[in-house]
């Protein structure tokens, strides 16, 4: 692990990724001078973290770049002095291949009072266009309502004209608002991704899922066709479809545990500019589509535990809470 005063580097020409960086650091992070701002990244995801660390030269706040060799999943733990580097600061920008959000170590910085930026799998051309360029506070005032529904409900139902039909349990779970926006100690978002998510009851999973948007792995992201996953009390039983349904088998059998099955999440996308593309900060937040998060939920208040937390997105979702319509066939509905 190598930890860079980013003095070194000198700054970047003004370029269009320093605009999307500006955005990272003063509306996203609400990084200030004279705060201890963090930048955690790996040998893969470097350009990334010195395009972010330039425009917080440029605003006078002088950061410190973290380098580790790249996680092999979502959710691995990074190095022990790594760890203790981002416990002690303020913000955290985690611009890393696989995503630290399912870490003890951002859970540990988090309790710490750190704001954490979450930025798995970001690319310069997210930070030149897309889902960043929304108006984020506008789409927070919709997150925080839609979680609060999540929050007060019990049994979910989705449907889609493609074949989904699953129902599971919230009861006494709470919703987590990421509105893409960490202006609170301890707070964590994954921007360009606004989405409310919650943790279903573990074992109350039942009925079919039709994947027609996305695998978020490498590999996989926007699929070519339609991945079919069975769900009996809480686990995938089943998984069908194409070469892709196999390949994502393959993943998960690879993972040798049963947790890595559990439905472990469900999402509800909030941001009108993101697309599908591969990237899991997009495609989880767009808007009209839902996900479910396979595998590991123990950090969004669920109680298993995994090496492995996979987002599924499927599209154009009618979604019904206590029999109470909130998305149908994946427009919001407007009243609620």
């Amino acid at each position: 692990m190598n930890i860079n005063n980013v003095g070194d580097f000198g700054p970047m020409n003004i370029s269009e990724e320093m605009v999307g960086a500006g955005i990272l650091i003063d509306t996203c992070g609400v990084a200030k001078v004279g705060e201890k701002v963090v930048i955690a990244s790996d040998q893969e995801k470097i350009k990334i973290a010195n395009v972010i660390a330039d425009a917080c030269i440029e605003r006078g706040i002088e950061p410190i770049i973290l380098n580790m060799v790249p996680r092999k999943s979502h959710g691995e733990e990074p190095p022990a002095p790594y760890k203790a580097a981002l416990k002690a600061a303020d913000v955290v920008f985690a611009a890393t291949s696989f995503s630290l959000f399912h870490t003890n170590a951002r859970i540990e910085a988090c309790k710490n009072g750190v704001r954490w930026v979450n930025l798995p799998e970001f690319s310069m051309e997210m930070l030149r266009k897309g889902g960043l360029f929304v108006n984020f506070h506008r789409q927070r005032e919709k997150a925080e309502k839609i979680g609060r529904i999540l929050s007060t409900g019990s049994l979910v139902q989705v449907k889609t004209k493609k074949g989904t039909d699953i129902q599971f349990s919230i009861a006494g779970r709470e919703a987590i608002v990421e509105s893409g926006i960490s202006d609170k100690p301890g707070m964590v978002n994954s921007p360009p991704d606004i989405e409310v998510c919650i943790a279903p009851l573990e074992g109350t999973a039942n009925g079919k899922i039709i994947i027609d948007g996305s695998i978020v792995l490498p590999g996989l992201g926007p699929l070519k066709k339609e991945v079919t996953l069975t769900v009996e009390k809480g686990f995938v039983e089943k998984i069908e479809g194409s070469e892709e349904a196999k390949l994502f088998n393959d993943i998960l059998q690879k993972a040798g545990e049963k947790e890595a099955y559990n439905i472990g999440e469900f999402g509800v996308g909030l941001n009108p500019k993101c697309k599908l593309c591969g990237s899991m900060l997009e495609d989880e937040g767009v808007l009209g589509t839902i996900h479910f998060g396979i595998g590991d939920n123990h950090t969004i208040g669920g109680y298993v535990e995994s090496s492995m937390h996979t987002d599924v997105v499927v599209k154009d979702p009618t979604v019904t809470i206590d029999k109470k319509t909130l998305i149908k066939s994946g427009e919001h509905i407007s009243n609620l």
